[in-house]
């Protein structure tokens, strides 16, 4: 029996979808043939079309929704990230549930972007380096559970990259994306969304980065 295009697409499971990189994320896996699958809280809001791909409702503590979101799936993209101003923090309890229901299910394959601020990183520029440290000061608890994400994403034994990109910006792509562990970022260093997107839709498709993490700059 010959099966259908629909039952033979990859499938990726998003988490993060509702903001403009879970969107952009989104869109540059559909143009790839990917079957989008995202994951979006109760108090997200997202405008009807606004997404490429089939979505699921739910908290994190809801394991049975969180399953739902990834199974069947290839990979697992987390695009999570608190909003100004910072108060809400969730990050590092969301991913420990995504990783927890990833290893219900037969996907291995997890990439999760963070930040180039976060966490030790003797590549940051000093200006950059400082800005860290003011964030670290003022937001203490954003700052701590941002690292603690990377270290349950580290310790999971699964197939992840870790994707730390400078300030994000809505310019159109330019195609060019520079990525390596060790790469310098500073103050003036920026990426589109769609640039990043595309990075990571190709990262999952290579594995070129699997157990790193990874500066990505335009």
């Amino acid at each position: 029996m010959v099966e259908d295009s629909q039952s033979m697409a990859h499938k990726l499971a998003i988490f993060g979808i509702s903001g403009r990189t879970g969107r952009e994320l989104a869109k540059a896996a559909s143009l790839k043939g990917w079957e989008v699958r995202g994951f979006v809280r109760p108090t997200s809001k997202v405008q009807a079309g606004a997404v490429n791909g089939r979505i699921v409702r739910g908290n994190f503590e809801d394991v049975d929704r969180v399953i739902e979101t990834i199974a069947d799936s290839e990979a697992v993209c987390c695009m999570i990230g608190p909003r100004p101003p910072y108060t809400d923090v969730f990050c590092a309890t969301a991913t420990a549930a995504i990783i927890a229901a990833m290893k219900q299910t037969t996907c291995k394959r997890l990439v999760c972007q963070t930040g180039a601020m976060i966490g030790p990183a003797p590549n940051r520029s000093r200006p950059m380096e400082w800005m860290a440290r003011v964030f670290a000061k003022w937001q203490p608890q954003s700052a701590e559970d941002r690292e603690e994400q990377e270290r349950f994403v580290k310790s999971s034994l699964l197939e992840w990259t870790i994707v730390k990109p400078p300030r994000l910006t809505d310019a159109p792509p330019q195609g060019r994306v520079q990525a390596n562990s060790s790469l310098r970022v500073g103050l003036l260093s920026t990426i589109s969304r769609a640039d990043l997107a595309a990075f990571i839709v190709d990262e999952v498709q290579t594995g070129r980065f699997v157990r790193q993490r990874i500066f990505v700059k335009g």
